[in-house]
């Protein structure tokens, strides 16, 4: 580490300079503010001083080292000061987790600016990150980054390698949700599926890559139209359209808009289409009436309705295929095996479209968003878990992967003649929202970070939760009374997750996820001291049990899933194909099964049975217990309205405990044990945008 002063003279750095543009913002560095129109953000002095370091670096990155010495010389605890006074400018800026449009994270380094910069009134940008006109004329840069975190510790997480795309140009940006696109083969255009607030239908549109307008390809009332794909010619589309009498594939012209019928589909499943690359030919998720396990399989069919063939076997426990995505030559289908609703836990398949041979490529089941293919040998996909989308590059022939960074890829559509991958970027924050026993609601730890999974500390006088405020999912602690808020942990680009406290409230169980394997940990709140527990294992949301020695989680066995308690000696299965355990005594679990049933285990013989007759609303997720009761959301009577319910163990009650017109994301709940206080994640916006990366892969 290079040598720093020990008082870095701040005053003469920023005298004498003009007004900036950043972006949206001018700077004036004189006295210390941000302007955009009406608004005005006073910056520290700190903040200050590290945008101007940031500003004078141009397109070059600033080590974390040279943003110490410049700005803090030695007068600084630890390097968290960097990643506070980031996250700061961020919110400043107004940037929302994971955009990135002012100030980008590099791994393992430092940072950089790469917002326009320009003279208000001059009519040159110094920046080579600035808009241009077409994307025919814009160039990235891939960057492939090895991840060394320096460490002696062989129990901290391990090295990974990143595919980090640099810079994205926004599609879209109207409220409401947009998902599915595919790009035309002539690469001039993305249709895509869109939900409007006003409308409760899913309709086609399509946008131009050239300059970026919009035009309805499908929009028909009381329909849902979904799962858009393209014919190799770029003159038909092919999608899923659903109505009161069930689901059809359809195609139609591009020009005409009239569908026309070519095959049922499953029920009202609203799945993905995608066309062969001859154009003969489209797959889709379908079903068999006459077959009694009611799977949901893959069918391919020609486009003029004949030659109906089933593709898949569908042996998962839920039976169902989905979302399938013919390879470049046509001689695979990649697809989704497993669990679409409620909360989409599947793992990524392949299937011959010749033989019928099929091939599991991920384990353990994730909620995963899509599939697309570089090439007949490769594919990337994306998932979602503790609230973090990660996206990775599989090699199909070795199975290795390759994580790319910062980029949310949902339902994404690669082009490799020209380098084009367009995906949804999510915009949906989430915030902490503390509701007491009488019902006054107070939000908690509030950012533009998305802050989630929190849980309450014994006492109530602390919450523990995940945030991506370093720009990573990590363990931070807030007060309940005051804004007193720290982070926990520090594993920038792994994945923490899953936090819960020990019974006397001291210590918080978590786990770390990377690419070499995961592993469960426990850290001290006062002394910040984090240690191993047990040996590697594949967790996921682990509790404390009463008794404070033993934790159980979900464990992953064979790529079989399960139930698993531990001690720091030992671990035991005691169940397979449950999930989200939640301790109710020392000596029992509560369960969910894979039809969203909540179930109870006995950890001393492993029997199973039911815990109440019926399963409550989102059972899958958003559910906790409390002394001899089950609480849980529930939809309310119209709108955002939303319930939290309360169920005794005997199945014969159902309490309203809450009911509120609040956007209440479909997650965590934790209830304090003494006032009865409730805590889970309200969601902020539900703005789903099309991002398009130019060279993606090149």
């Amino acid at each position: 580490m290079s040598d720093r002063p020990e008082k870095p003279d701040f005053r003469s750095f920023r005298a004498g300079r003009e007004p900036v543009r950043i972006g949206e913002w001018v700077l004036h560095a004189d006295i210390g503010v941000l302007r955009r129109d009406d608004d005005e953000v006073r910056l520290t002095a700190k903040m200050l001083h590290a945008l101007l370091v940031l500003l004078d670096a141009g397109d070059r990155g600033v080590s974390r080292d040279e943003l110490l010495s410049a700005v803090w010389g030695d007068s600084y605890p630890t390097d968290s000061v960097i990643s506070r006074a980031m996250a700061d400018l961020r919110a400043a800026f107004g940037e929302k987790a994971g955009e990135e449009r002012y100030i980008r994270t590099l791994p393992k380094f430092g940072y950089q600016l790469v917002a326009t910069i320009a003279v208000p009134g001059a009519e040159k940008s110094r920046s080579r990150y600035r808009y241009l006109p077409g994307i025919a004329a814009a160039t990235l840069v891939v960057l492939l980054l090895v991840v060394y975190i320096a460490q002696d510790d062989d129990d901290l997480p391990l090295p990974s390698v990143l595919i980090s795309l640099p810079e994205s140009i926004p599609l879209t940006t109207a409220p409401g949700l947009e998902h599915q696109a595919r790009i035309s083969p002539t690469d001039d255009w993305v249709v895509y599926a869109a939900l409007r607030p006003e409308h409760a239908d899913w309709d086609l549109f399509r946008i131009s890559l050239d300059d970026y307008t919009s035009q309805p390809v499908a929009v028909t009332a009381g329909v849902q139209e979904h799962g858009p794909a393209v014919s190799p010619d770029g003159g038909q589309v092919a999608y899923v359209r659903i109505d009161d009498s069930g689901c059809e594939v359809v195609t139609q012209s591009i020009t005409v808009g009239v569908p026309l019928p070519v095959a049922r589909c499953t029920g009202k499943f609203a799945t993905l289409v995608d066309w062969s690359p001859d154009g003969s030919t489209l797959v889709f998720t379908g079903e068999e009436s006459a077959d009694e396990q009611a799977y949901r399989r893959l069918y391919t069919v020609g486009i003029k309705g004949t030659d109906l063939r089933r593709l898949s076997n569908a042996v998962s426990p839920t039976g169902t295929d989905y979302y399938p995505r013919y390879s470049p030559t046509g001689r695979k289908v990649a697809f989704l095996r497993g669990e679409p609703q409620p909360d989409h836990r599947a793992s990524v398949w392949v299937v011959d479209t010749e033989s019928g041979a099929e091939q599991r490529l991920t384990p353990q089941p994730s909620q995963i968003g899509g599939i697309t293919w570089v090439d007949d040998e490769t594919i990337i996909y994306g998932y979602l878990d503790a609230g973090r989308i990660e996206s990775r590059l599989l090699d199909l022939n070795t199975l290795t992967e390759a994580r790319m960074d910062r980029v949310n890829l949902i339902h994404a559509d690669y082009r490799p003649r020209d380098g084009l991958l367009v995906t949804t970027r999510m915009r949906h924050e989430r915030d902490l929202l503390l509701l007491s026993a009488d019902g006054e609601s107070r939000r908690i730890a509030s950012s533009t970070s998305d802050d989630h999974h929190g849980r309450l500390s014994p006492g109530e006088e602390w919450i523990v939760f995940v945030s991506r405020r370093s720009g990573y999912d990590e363990i931070w602690l807030t007060s309940t009374d005051t804004d007193v808020t720290r982070r926990l942990t520090r594993y920038d680009g792994a994945s923490v997750r899953y936090p819960d406290w020990h019974p006397n409230g001291q210590r918080i169980l978590f786990t770390v996820q990377t690419d070499a394997g995961e592993r469960l940990y426990e850290t001290d709140v006062i002394s910040g001291a984090v240690r191993p527990l047990g040996q590697p294992v594949s967790a996921t949301t682990p509790r404390w049990m009463p008794d404070g020695k033993h934790w159980v989680y979900g464990c992953l066995e064979n790529q079989l899933p399960g139930i698993c308690i531990a001690d720091t000696e030992s671990s035991t299965r005691l169940a397979e194909r449950l999930y989200r355990p939640v301790p109710i005594s020392d000596n029992a679990v509560a369960v969910v099964d894979d039809d969203g049933r909540i179930q109870r285990i006995s950890t001393d013989d492993g029997r199973v049975q039911e815990l109440f007759p019926g399963a409550p609303a989102y059972g899958q997720f958003s559910w906790t217990v409390r002394a001899d009761s089950i609480i849980y959301l529930a939809p309310g009577a119209a709108g955002e309205a939303t319930k939290i319910m309360r169920r005794d163990f005997t199945g014969s009650k159902d309490e309203v405990l809450y009911e509120g017109d609040l956007q209440i994301a479909n997650a965590t709940l934790s209830v304090g044990s003494s006032s009865g206080a409730v805590l889970l994640d309200q969601q902020q916006g539900a703005s789903d945008d099309l991002i398009v990366f130019v060279d993606a892969l090149k």
